[in-house]
């Protein structure tokens, strides 16, 4: 998991994921943040290990940073790729694919 000074930066400084991004990721974090309509919801983020912070609002990643954080800690940092899909309601949303 994130130490605290990575979980400070992912909540103030974060880089936005973006759809095809690579990263190769060292530890995984979530904290509380609110969407675009004030709404409370659980924020991902990821330490990269050239040390930047990425930061998403996707349940679909959020649900999955407890076994990344397993894969990470077993194997050591993975490299994901940023995915974007379209639910059948028609809304967007990312997920995560390890590549390596």
């Amino acid at each position: 998991m994130m130490t605290k000074k990575e979980l400070f930066n992912a909540k103030n400084s974060g880089k936005k994921l973006e759809k095809g991004m690579q990263i190769e990721v060292k530890s995984v974090g979530t904290f509380e943040d609110t969407d675009k309509d004030g709404n409370p919801v659980k924020a991902s983020a990821l330490v990269a290990s050239d040390g930047n912070v990425y930061t998403a609002i996707s349940a679909t990643i959020a649900d999955s940073l407890d076994l990344l954080d397993d894969i990470i800690s077993e194997e050591g940092a993975v490299t994901v790729e940023v995915q974007e899909n379209t639910s059948s309601a028609g809304r967007t949303f990312k997920q995560l694919s390890i590549i390596d």
